[in-house]
């Protein structure tokens, strides 16, 4: 059995059945105009994924998520898969993967007459920590792009139209059942 940081771990519990990971963490990246020098931004994210295990390799379901892109709080809603690397381990490589489109549903703007949400891919690598409880301790990196499209008409034939692809470094910590 190991002890680390006040916590005493077991196995990861791998059978088949529902499975939940939720996370929350920060998202890292750069923005600024075209002849400007980039600005570093640190955001918000955090997630929910539920589904189902077939094997140790391989879980299915759905992420429900809570992004915040520069002012811009986006709700990704992704078909996702998690599956650990080795089998009964206390401590084991993880992979995860979401794909989806994020909601705009929190993202108002009065300026504004329309604001969508597009393409939502999160692919990430990680840790799991397994505890005595069946539960397990998840640290995770990754990468996040989410694409948002917003505008304003003007006239028939006349508007300002904005084009975001927010491409970020997710790092996360969560628990996982």
């Amino acid at each position: 059995m190991l002890c680390l940081s006040g916590f005493c771990y077991g196995q990861v519990n791998q059978k088949k059945g529902y499975t939940n990971t939720s996370e929350m963490g920060v998202l890292l990246g750069q923005v600024g105009p075209n002849n400007s020098s980039p600005v570093s931004k640190t955001s918000f994210t955090a997630s929910s994924f539920n589904g189902y295990r077939l094997m140790h390799w391989l879980a299915a379901g759905i992420t429900v998520g809570l992004d915040s892109y520069k002012g811009n709080l986006m709700v990704p809603i992704s078909l996702g898969l998690r599956g650990d690397i080795l089998k009964n381990k206390t401590v084991t490589p993880f992979y995860a993967l979401d794909i989806g489109k994020g909601m705009t549903w929190l993202a108002r703007d009065p300026s504004l007459d329309f604001k969508r949400g597009g393409l939502h891919l999160n692919p990430a690598i990680g840790l799991r920590f397994a505890t005595n409880s069946g539960t397990a301790i998840t640290w995770s990196v990754g990468y996040k792009r989410q694409i948002l499209e917003s505008g304003r008409y003007f006239g028939e034939d006349q508007g300002t139209y904005y084009d975001y692809a927010y491409n970020r470094i997710s790092i996360k910590m969560g628990m996982s059942f």
